[in-house]
């Protein structure tokens, strides 16, 4: 009896040679550029998923190699090389610093000024996504 069952998904590329080695058989399809794009987003949040869910540092290396493997795949789709985003990387981490200190923030404050025509950035950057950063 053969069962089948529901992937739905974009695979790894050597994933048709692995399944049919083991016996396996696997109905892919290539998907047009659109749908490529869309489905490389849902790979992402899959993959970061599964970190957020991994327990061991093993589990854990092994879902950012996979989130790492779907970004340089972002990247090549959208034309970027990869030594760009990795300068890009550097340059944010240079001037804004990286996550190493564990701090998190519960609000940020600044006073509106009455009398200038120019809002405050600290309110306007967080006014422009009030979904975010909302007023409490």
């Amino acid at each position: 009896m053969i069962r089948r069952f529901k992937i739905g998904n974009l695979v790894r590329d050597k994933m048709p040679e692995r399944i049919k080695k083991l016996g396996g058989y696997v109905n892919v399809q290539t998907l047009n550029p659109q749908d490529y794009l869309h489905y490389l987003k849902l790979k992402l949040q899959e993959e970061t998923d599964e970190i957020l869910a991994a327990t061991t540092p093993k589990d854990v290396k092994e879902e950012i190699a996979d989130v790492l493997e779907v970004l340089h795949a972002l990247a090549k789709k959208y034309g970027l090389l990869w030594e760009h985003i990795e300068k890009k990387r550097l340059h944010k981490l240079g001037e804004r610093g990286g996550f190493n200190k564990a701090l998190y923030a519960e609000f940020v404050e600044a006073e509106e000024s009455e009398d200038s025509d120019t809002p405050h950035p600290v309110i306007e950057y967080c006014l422009s996504s009030p979904e975010k950063y909302p007023e409490v």
